[in-house]
């Protein structure tokens, strides 16, 4: 904060961060992110501005207590109210730590990336100069998965273009071949088939490899659609022997770069951060808004006759404004994000008491609307954005985003409703449970939600099944 040698311009700078107006497409952008992509947006705006800085106070989270055998009503929208108590329930500030405390914060650890992984073992080969330098391309082209994701010309015309090396098709695929036989098996793979036959290729050759080479390299479309007896005959073996390939299969890694990690940046950026921590005490709700993002303040530095000097120029009366107009939203966003939270407590809170998934009803963006008066929009991007948004519970972790959900039909007359996460839960159990030889088709699975009371259609058990990942009965079929 501004120090006493330049009263008038801590109060100046003070008028302007309770006028700015932050209006809903100002801050939207800033609502869909999440607590770790608002930690760097904090940093890239702190090092563009020269007037703003971290607070040297620890940031306080943001605590609130709902009790369920109290009232709810709309806490104001515009979060003028933030900090007054709520009907039913306190809000209050809470320190970080006391000083008996460890504080442990998730620690991102790079490892070593599948690039660097591979280029070790490439430059201790006795490759000329050239292909080193294509097999680099090769490394440099794999996916994720550590999967090939250009083509052999595309690398050539690469080189021969982009490098000046006159580079062949055919030169590149001597070189991807070698690439190969690197570690892991299967990398460099164009399709799941090559993927899978490189590593059978590399093991130890017996008569049941040679045997799972073949049935990979010819049959494994007819593995897709569960034919089995077809493969037994057209390989003349028998079912258990079937059985012991598959097996043998499904050690197998279709993704062997999946292991590797991309570099320190990636690791914290797949951070899951929960922007909320929820704990029961007592039969009350305690959700906290753990405060990640550093707070900022106007730099002291700017105080005194420099500042007063400063305020005559516009370029810094423009930074001024910026860092006040930023403050604010920062704390626009918290306080969204909170009054949404608490309004997805207050409806669902039989789950929160007991983590039973099968107590979360349904609950539409438009019933968060008539608790907060926000805007669905603004709720939207609130429990969504890029990733979706994460609340640490008793139960585990869970996206926002996950206890919204239709109303489905339920009940001997159909005249009760239940959420559609409910009949999606039943669904699994149900699937889980079947006979993996002989796998319940969709119509099935419906005379079987019907028998728990859930009333649906056999459309909207084929929507949940693929929603939920769960492939048709003919690809569950298993011998």
């Amino acid at each position: 904060m501004a120090n006493t040698k330049a009263p008038g311009i801590s109060t100046s700078i003070q008028q302007k961060q309770t006028a700015i107006p932050i209006t809903n497409v100002i801050l939207a952008p800033y609502l869909e992110k999440s607590s770790r992509e608002m930690e760097e947006e904090v940093g890239n705006v702190v090092k563009e501005n020269p007037l703003l800085e971290k607070s040297a106070e620890v940031a306080e989270p943001k605590v609130a207590v709902h009790n369920p055998n109290s009232d709810y009503d709309n806490p104001d929208p515009d979060g003028a109210a933030y900090d007054k108590p709520l009907p039913g329930e306190r809000l209050y500030h809470a320190t970080n730590r006391s000083v008996n405390d460890t504080y442990f914060a998730p620690i991102a650890v790079a490892e070593e990336s599948l690039e660097e992984h591979l280029m070790a073992q490439v430059n201790e080969l006795n490759l000329s100069d050239d292909d080193t330098t294509i097999a680099k391309h090769i490394v440099g082209n794999l996916d994720t998965n550590g999967w090939l994701a250009r083509t052999t010309s595309g690398i050539a015309d690469d080189l021969t273009f982009g490098d000046d090396l006159e580079v062949e098709r055919e030169d590149v695929e001597r070189v991807l071949a070698v690439v190969q036989q690197l570690d892991p098996p299967g990398i460099a793979a164009r399709t799941l088939r090559e993927c899978l036959l490189i590593q059978v290729r590399q093991k130890q050759k017996s008569a049941q490899n040679d045997r799972l080479a073949l049935l990979i390299d010819k049959y494994l479309d007819e593995l897709g659609l569960s034919h089995y007896d077809k493969i037994c005959e057209r390989m003349d073996i028998t079912r258990e022997e079937l059985k012991t390939l598959l097996a043998a299969l499904r050690k197998l890694n279709p993704k062997p770069g999946n292991g590797y990690s991309s570099g320190l940046s990636d690791v914290r950026r797949n951070q899951i951060i929960p922007e909320f921590e929820v704990e029961v005490e007592e039969g009350k709700i305690v959700v906290t808004m753990p405060n990640r993002i550093p707070e900022l303040v106007i730099a002291e530095e700017f105080s005194g006759n420099a500042a007063t000097a400063a305020l005559k120029d516009k370029t810094v009366k423009e930074f001024y404004d910026s860092a006040n107009k930023f403050i604010a939203i920062l704390k626009r966003r918290q306080e969204k994000l909170m009054l949404v939270m608490q309004s997805i407590i207050k409806h669902q809170t039989e789950f929160f008491l007991t983590g039973d998934e099968t107590l979360i009803v349904p609950m539409k963006y438009r019933d968060i609307e008539t608790d907060t008066g926000l805007d669905q929009s603004t709720i939207s991007r609130v429990c969504g954005g890029s990733r979706g948004k994460y609340v640490l519970t008793p139960w585990g972790t869970f996206k926002l985003k996950d206890f919204f959900s239709g109303a489905v039909s339920a009940g001997a007359n159909g005249d009760e409703t239940v959420s559609s996460k409910a009949v999606k839960n039943a669904l699994k159990e149900i699937v889980d449970a079947e006979d993996k030889a002989h796998p319940l088709g969709d119509e099935a699975i419906v005379t079987l939600l019907k028998e728990k009371g859930y009333n649906v259609a056999r459309r909207t058990v084929a929507k949940y099944r693929v929603k939920l990942g769960i492939p048709d009965s003919r690809h569950r079929k298993t011998l």
